[in-house]
């Protein structure tokens, strides 16, 4: 049976036609879109007739860079400490966690570690955390805290011993292990320094991966996401995620980018890693793509030591903190281009910006026409190299989260309106892990209003429907409301283009459809 929508803004997200009268779906496609009185017809006298009543339809949302499984673990298994507190402080928060009558969500019973964050520099300058403040407390105990970037963390002694870290261990390329005055170890591991406690951390149960896993979509569902670029996808997600859509529980479209070579992130080591990149097709299904590759070229701006690699005085690449040289990812990207598999590269400064687009440009050289790879936090970009986006085509995928939260301090990097100037393919993600929900709504009314840079209303949206389908190769089914595409549909409480931009932020989804079936539906709503 056919339904009907009328008397409300239907944005279709289409820049030739992005209004309709009305739109019918039927089943799993959307059947027309139109003209009230066409629509009527079309639907037939049984179908269901929704008088919108002034209330906004438009496309499902695509977030560009989320981490679900991360998100999940975070939220549901992990512990939580306050922000910008010091070492006593987040000590004195394990120890009321943990104690015996403490109300928590899970188990610690169950799990032989305490994991959790973040942790941050403390905002009143006391003494940051540190393994002695852990021992004192754990010492029976291993411990890790992720920081707020999740790059980084502290550990415990008996975290390290789980490790096989030891006082004589040396720093490496892209990895610092802090150190006091006496020169011991404080326990704070950067970048890969952390890599072998993350590894050490035991798995969890596929049920506890399952039950992560459900909970973020439910989350990324609220919100009206229907689809969403999986940035950091391991083996335990895509166990998860078999697991939903084998039970006819997954009903959120996932593109998930496999991790290469960063066993923080891809909960492996480099041959576990590149196992599951080579076997990536085997975990496709209906509502998950593997054709997608993540990669991280440098690390994270915030301190307590920033492990980005940005530019020297004289133009060239600082690359202290590369942690890809460009001809080993040049390398990289050439397999993955060839497969026409998208890879997203993480580059958080400028230095790693201008070199993921050389070594883009050796690859163009070689292959013109090949896949359409793309920036992730592509806010690092000079003047000189805005220009190089374009013509190579590559996507700039935002994550404006990580300025509109004051806590991160990044606005003016965030050239919006200078990347559609260009003719950049532009798309926002969450980043969800380091925001507190996926909500991409403050996201949008922040781009409108971004007080450098701002973009209109229709390009925001724009950069969370249409264009993220674009740059994936999907155009033709989705990221747009048209005849023949998938009924993937958002109903809004409010018609954003006609309230004030500072009310676009707070709106509420009352009801999400992905293949025409209603996936959630908003409390009164």
């Amino acid at each position: 049976m056919s339904t009907v929508y009328t008397n409300g803004r239907i944005y279709t997200a289409d820049p030739h036609a992005p209004f309709a009268e009305a739109i019918v779906i039927d089943g799993k496609r959307v059947a027309f879109v139109g003209g009230a009185t066409e629509a009527t017809a079309i639907a037939g006298p049984d179908a269901t007739a929704v008088d919108l009543a002034g209330r906004m339809l438009m496309p499902g949302i695509h977030d560009s860079h989320i981490h679900l499984l991360f998100g999940g673990l975070k939220f549901l298994y992990e512990d939580r400490v306050s922000v910008g507190a010091g070492g006593e402080q987040i000590v004195q928060e394990l120890l009321e966690l943990h104690s015996p009558h403490a109300s928590s969500t899970h188990s610690h019973d169950e799990f032989p570690w305490i994991v959790g964050g973040d942790v941050s520099p403390p905002a009143d300058g006391t003494e940051r955390l540190t393994r002695k403040h852990l021992d004192d407390a754990f010492p029976d105990t291993p411990v890790y805290l992720y920081d707020y970037s999740i790059h980084h963390g502290v550990a415990n002694t008996k975290a390290l011993d789980a490790a096989g870290i030891t006082e004589d261990v040396e720093d490496m390329p892209g990895g610092m292990f802090l150190r006091d005055e006496e020169r011991r170890l404080t326990g704070e591991l950067i970048e890969k320094a952390g890599w072998s406690v993350r590894q050490a951390i035991p798995p969890r149960t596929q049920e506890v991966y399952r039950n992560a896993m459900k909970w973020a979509i439910d989350n990324c569902l609220k919100y009206g996401i229907t689809s969403v670029q999986e940035a950091s996808a391991s083996r335990p997600e895509l166990e998860a995620l078999r697991a939903l859509e084998q039970d006819g529980e997954l009903k959120l479209r996932v593109d998930a980018h496999l991790v290469w070579r960063n066993q923080g992130f891809g909960m492996g080591t480099d041959e576990e890693l590149d196992a599951l990149l080579d076997d990536a097709p085997a975990w496709a299904s209906e509502h998950v793509d593997t054709n997608f590759v993540k990669v991280w070229l440098d690390g994270a701006p915030m301190p307590p030591v920033s492990t980005v690699a940005g530019l020297r005085e004289d133009g060239s690449v600082d690359t202290d903190w590369l942690l890809v040289q460009e001809d080993e990812l040049l390398d990289m990207l050439r397999k993955f281009d060839a497969a026409g598999r998208t890879v997203k590269i993480h580059c958080a400064a400028e230095g790693a910006t201008r070199t993921a687009l050389d070594a883009i440009e050796r690859l163009r050289a070689e292959n013109p026409d090949g896949t359409m790879h793309e920036l992730a936090h592509a806010a690092f970009v000079t003047d000189s190299d805005m220009v190089r986006l374009a013509p190579l085509n590559v996507t700039a995928e935002m994550s404006p989260a990580v300025w509109h939260l004051d806590a991160f301090g990044m606005a003016h990097k965030f050239a919006f309106r200078n990347m559609l100037d260009h003719g950049v393919r532009m798309v926002l993600g969450s980043d969800w892990i380091n925001t507190p929900d996926p909500n991409l709504f403050p996201a949008i009314q922040g781009t409108v209003q971004h007080a450098t840079s701002p973009i209109d209303l229709h390009s925001a949206l724009a950069a969370v429907t249409r264009v993220p389908a674009e740059s994936r190769g999907k155009l033709g089914d989705r990221g747009t409301l048209a005849a023949g595409k998938v009924a993937d549909y958002l109903v809004l409480d409010r018609d954003l283009f006609a309230v004030p931009v500072d009310e676009i932020g707070a709106t509420v989804v009352l009801q999400t459809y992905i293949d025409g079936e209603l996936v959630h539906a908003h409390d009164g709503g």
